[in-house]
This record gives C-alpha cells, structure tokens and sequence, in this order.
C-alpha cells in the first residue's frame, strides 16, 4: 500500500488536531502524514537486490519487501529522533513531536496487519514473529494499478468524514499553516477541505 496509507493517515490526522491545542494541528498534520509513509523506507533495501517491475500500474511492482521499520522498536527510535531534531530546529514541544511521530508511523503498521497477514514482525525487539489480522489478505492494485479500490475507499471516506467534522467543529487550523508548503500527494486533499471551509463561510454569512 502507497496511497492508502496517505488517505488513512491524512484522515487520522485531521481527527487528531480536534483534540489538540490548534496552534500545533498543521505540524500534526505535516508530522502524522509523512511519518506514515516513512516505515516503507526499507523497502530501499528491496530495491537494491531487486530492482522493482512496472506491470500494468503507473507504480511499480516488487519482487519481495524487507520490512526491517515495521516494528515498534523502530517506531521509538524514529519518534524520539524526530521529535528531537524538530524540537531543536524548530523549537517545538519534544513531548508532541514525539507523540504526532509514533501515532503516524504506528497506523502505519496498524494499517498493514489489517490488511496483511502475516504482516511483520511488529513487536520486535520484543519478539521477531510476523504477525497480522488480514481483513484484505486477497490485496491487489485493481484501481488503475495504483491502488486496492476496497481499502482507498475506505480511506477517502474517512477523509470526508474527518473533513466534516473538523469544518462542523470549526476546528481547521490543520490545513492553514500547510497551504503553500504542503507535500504534493497531499495537495488535492487540502484543496478539498479549503473550498469546503470557503463554501461554509458564504452560506453562514447569508
């Protein structure tokens, strides 16, 4: 999964910033986002033996996939990391930082066990057992070779439901501070949520 780890992790995200001092909810966003993509970093290692084969999908397909980040020993290493160097650089919170760092990669490895089983060896170094629930064992890229279209509608509904919710609230400072420096694969979503917000305003003011 690529994709639908953004969409689960955008969702997760927005709903994390309702709960949370509004000053902080653009780094949460930014944070919680590329931190879940960050566990499938080892799959350079993948790549490195094996180079990866284009099928039929604009992204390319891979012989095998060292999970070597999917576990929550590195999920505490990288969250302190992080943390620290964001804190120093940027004079954050160490202890939110942290926080935003771990819940991102940790859905991550959430989002894979209940899509794979076995998934990873998730509790290492506590044990090296692979492990997962499989609720997709039958995964595959059947929307447009990009994409499982089961688990990235589940995905983009939660997005919605996210959005909807923080714009009921009036809870939308996570789009805010990102509107002219967010990441790419994200942009179509911050769009989606500022003109939604934008529509709000016009008809409150009627």
């Amino acid at each position: 999964m690529y994709i639908e780890h953004i969409c689960f992790n955008l969702a997760l995200a927005i709903i994390v910033t309702l709960f949370i001092d509004q000053k902080y909810a653009g780094w949460c966003t930014a944070v919680i986002v590329v931190s879940g993509c960050i566990p499938d970093i080892d799959g350079i290692f993948s790549l490195i033996q094996s180079p990866p084969v284009f099928t039929n999908g604009i992204i390319p397909s891979m012989a095998f996939h060292f999970r070597y980040f999917h576990s929550i020993g590195i999920l505490a290493l990288y969250a302190i990391v992080v943390a620290g160097l964001l804190s120093y650089f940027q004079r954050l919170d160490f202890r939110n930082m942290a926080l935003f760092a771990g819940v991102g990669f940790g859905a991550h490895l959430l989002e894979d066990a209940l899509v794979y089983n076995p998934s990873s060896a998730v509790f290492w170094p506590v044990s090296s057992q692979e492990v997962g629930i499989g609720f997709f064992s039958s995964y595959s890229r059947d929307f447009l070779g990009i994409a499982n279209g089961e688990v990235l509608s589940i995905g983009i509904l939660f997005i919605l439901c996210a959005v909807g919710a923080s714009i009921f609230l009036e809870r939308t400072e996570w789009i805010s501070p990102l509107w002219n420096r967010n990441p790419l694969p994200i942009a179509p979503f911050f769009a989606i949520a500022k003109i939604m917000v934008v529509f709000r305003s016009i008809f409150r003011n009627r």
